[in-house]
């Protein structure tokens, strides 16, 4: 019986010894909290277990007495941060048209209001995101488009490609929901490939858009929604990306429908899974193979 004990421990020792690193992540679409502690994001925690989230969170991190005067503000109380956090979001990207809501130095006291909450800020006055994860370098980016594609973006993303093991390059757009990616998205997402991301995701539209496998890359053309507390969009179908990230190998990549966490109610596993599935098909994605309430492209 000891004999077979040690051969069993050893086959495990070797076959452990010849895995390559890899690492998990999902990416959602827009996060505003508000002054937070509605839940809306507890349905989702086990969603994509173990795996590093990336998020962009819509609006500064900021109290309501810290708001501009304007006619529509956002705003993510410190407090609510945790509630992110509890998700494994690692990185928040901080490069949206709500960023300076809170004032010009708003960008900036996010950046430092997320460090203190262990997460990682992405884009504006905190630049690239640089994730250490299972022995790999994970270059994270994000960049608002509202002003168009930036000048320096080729530059910006082949800088963070030569930093990292691979690159993840998101994007936020505005303007109405629409399932078509919008010109200025197109560019940057050309950019972004061109620059080696294995990774790409757009959001900002509220609204899902196409995903698609591209060689080197997964491009997911809108996410749409995670969590809004702002009564601001009605747009519920929404979606996470999953990958899994092997140097030299093709990316895994499943999109998972969920339902939004709006008008005050939790984020949740989509009801209609398949129809989401027919809906991004029906939109010009690649090939889906579905498995459940989840599909792999």
């Amino acid at each position: 019986m000891a004999a077979i004990i040690v051969a069993i421990t050893a086959t495990f020792t070797v076959s452990a010894l010849d895995e390559k690193p890899s690492v998990a992540l999902w990416l959602g679409g827009d996060v505003n909290l508000g002054d937070g502690g509605r839940g809306q994001l507890q349905g989702m925690a086990g969603i994509v277990p173990g795996a590093a989230g990336i998020v962009n969170l819509e609006g500064p991190v900021a109290k309501h007495s810290q708001l501009r005067t304007r006619e529509l503000q956002l705003w993510n109380s410190p407090h609510a941060l945790s509630e992110i956090s509890a998700l494994n979001v690692k990185v928040a990207g901080i490069a949206n048209n709500h960023s300076g809501d809170a004032g010009a130095d708003g960008p900036a006291r996010s950046a430092q209001q997320l460090r203190a909450h262990g997460i990682v800020p992405a884009g504006g006055p905190a630049g690239m995101a640089i994730l250490h994860l299972n022995g790999l370098t994970i270059a994270v980016t994000a960049h608002d488009l509202v002003h168009g594609v930036p000048a320096n973006l080729a530059g910006e993303l082949k800088a963070a490609r030569d930093r990292a093991d691979a690159l993840v390059s998101t994007f936020h757009v505005t303007g109405p929901p629409s399932y078509l990616p919008r010109p200025e998205l197109r560019r940057a997402v050309e950019i972004a490939y061109q620059a080696g991301a294995s990774v790409i995701a757009a959001h900002g539209t509220h609204a899902i858009g196409p995903v698609e496998r591209r060689e080197h890359a997964v491009i997911a053309w809108g996410l749409g929604n995670l969590a809004f507390a702002c009564d601001c969009t009605q747009e519920q179908d929404a979606m996470l990306l999953s990958v899994r990230l092997e140097p030299g190998k093709r990316v895994e990549a499943q999109v998972i429908p969920i339902h939004a966490g709006i008008n005050r109610r939790p984020a949740l596993p989509s009801p209609d899974a398949k129809g989401i599935f027919d809906l991004l098909e029906a939109i010009g994605s690649s090939k889906l193979v579905r498995s459940g309430d989840r599909a792999g492209f």
